[in-house]
């Protein structure tokens, strides 16, 4: 835990900083969980050895500052669990900064850095509550940098174009040869046709360097609808082309969509996503990735809630990779109770299953895992 507390006192020495004139204001909070429960196979590896104990806990901190026009928000996470029996200790670490200035009343722009250091599939959600499984690189210990930055100019009331640059370095401490850089690039246009209706562009390159397989690029355009059905219910899609070439390995061509529809009810929220995208792999090069999933939380009392996530996810080669298509999918849900205002508790499982396929010569190729814990949360600081 030395360095879960470093990395909390390091956020909390910055948020006891002066505060700065201009009208910024300086907060900060976070949370503390502690979990006890039982599982098996947390790293979905062949011949599990069998069931075990677990205990462990995270740890969050968070500093914000924000103006009338900007907002920067430090987070840091730690997670770590000790398993009874063969699995032994896992950590997990994570330390993300944003940054989002509006320039002007026409333009804006949102910056992202991000560090992670864990053991696939355990990934730290996003502002989009999506993960990004490698499902070649399970059980793998990952260590990602990452940056990307968006430019969004809104020259009109009913048009809005984007662009922004990302780029990643992810390393593995026991699989040197297997690391990659990935650079990329995506931009868009939107154009409010009726109330309810947007349609526009969206276009995107990626290159990945890598030292294990050939490097590659990945080109993908379409078409992208945004439509409201009600103030409860949107839609987010579009739907294009994916174009990949491997030096050396050929070229291949397949289409490429993403899609969400989101319900937001006083009581409860439920989100249903899929998408057919590139994909890099440290230990595949780059791939198709094909997801569908859903994610949801409904509120049975005012003091008491319940949460669920479905994802299935099929990586594939395209014909560019000799890699075997793989196959993942996860369940998970759980229950909490606020006792005060800043304790709660509750329960969460979660089952997994990953299909191995022809990458095992002989024997079964499908592994399963599952967990079920009792986890007690404290907030701290600012409740956000």
């Amino acid at each position: 835990m030395r360095r879960a507390s470093l990395l909390v006192a390091a956020l909390m020495a910055g948020a006891a900083g002066p505060q700065v004139a201009d009208a910024q204001v300086v907060t900060a909070g976070g949370s503390v969980t502690g979990r006890i429960g039982y599982g098996s196979n947390p790293y979905l590896s062949l011949n599990s050895p069998g069931d075990s104990g677990v205990a462990g806990g995270d740890l969050t901190a968070w500093v914000q500052r924000a103006s009338e026009n900007s907002t920067t928000r430090l987070t840091g996470s730690a997670d770590i669990d000790q398993n009874f029996n063969y699995y032994g200790r896992a950590e997990n670490y994570l330390a993300r900064l944003e940054h989002q200035q509006t320039i002007s009343e026409r333009l804006a722009v949102t910056a992202r850095l991000r560090y992670q250091d864990s053991i696939n599939p355990r990934n730290f959600f996003d502002n989009t509550n999506s993960s990004n499984i490698d499902l070649l690189s399970i059980g793998q210990r990952s260590r990602t940098f990452g940056a990307n930055a968006n430019l969004q100019w809104t020259p009109s009331a009913r048009d809005s174009f984007y662009f922004g640059p990302q780029y990643s370095r992810s390393r593995y401490p026991n699989q040197p040869g297997n690391a990659f850089d990935q650079y990329g690039l995506q931009g868009g246009y939107l154009r409010q046709v009726t109330e309810k209706l947007k349609v526009g562009v969206d276009l995107s390159y990626q290159r990945l360097n890598s030292r294990a397989f050939s490097d590659s690029d990945s080109y993908q355009g379409g078409l992208r609808l945004v439509y409201d059905f009600s103030p409860i219910w949107q839609f987010d899609g579009g739907v294009g082309l994916i174009h990949q070439i491997s030096r050396p390995g050929g070229s291949a061509t397949t289409p490429g969509f993403n899609a969400s529809l989101c319900g937001k009810y006083p009581r409860y929220s439920v989100c249903i996503e899929g998408s057919r995208q590139s994909a890099a792999s440290g230990f595949g090069g780059l791939r198709t990735d094909n997801r569908i999933g859903a994610h949801g939380n409904y509120a049975l009392t005012s003091r008491s809630s319940v949460n669920f996530s479905m994802l299935y996810d099929v990586s594939q080669s395209s014909g560019i990779s000799t890699i075997p298509t793989q196959k993942f999918w996860e369940i998970s849900g759980g229950y909490s109770r606020t006792l005060s205002e800043r304790l709660s508790a509750g329960f969460s499982g979660r089952y997994q299953y990953r299909d191995y396929g022809s990458l095992v010569a002989a024997g079964g190729t499908s592994v399963t895992g599952f967990s079920g814990t009792f986890d007690v949360t404290y907030k701290f600081g600012r409740i956000d």
